[in-house]
């Protein structure tokens, strides 16, 4: 559980106490209380089925998916430049599908 709540926090800079880095748990898991992260953090909670913890996983869980999605995004990008530069003629079919994948992807997509 702390590996999620340490991804969560982000990184601490050395200027940061514990306290305001669990703090930040809290901004991003809106079910969860600060009280609820320290006690996940110092194992006063340890069941791993415990609705925060799940709630936290989860959090995590979407945001290394939305993680992955913007970096698949940016390849796409470079990959339809690239076509764009090579033979944008020629490639149109795979262009558009790209795009139309990049579209949804980003949420862009309304259909």
């Amino acid at each position: 559980m702390r590996k999620e709540i340490a991804f969560l926090a982000g990184p601490r800079d050395w200027g940061v106490t514990r306290e305001s880095w669990l703090a930040r748990v809290p901004e991003k898991v809106q079910t969860v209380t600060f009280r609820t992260v320290k006690a996940l953090w110092y194992g006063e909670i340890t069941d791993p089925d415990h609705w925060a913890a799940r709630d936290i996983k989860r959090a995590v869980e979407i945001l290394q998916a939305q993680r992955e999605a913007a970096a698949l995004a940016s390849q796409l990008e470079s990959i339809v430049s690239g076509l764009n530069v090579t033979d944008p003629n020629f490639h149109q079919p795979t262009i558009a599908a790209l795009v139309g994948t990049l579209r949804k992807l980003r949420g862009e997509d309304r259909s």
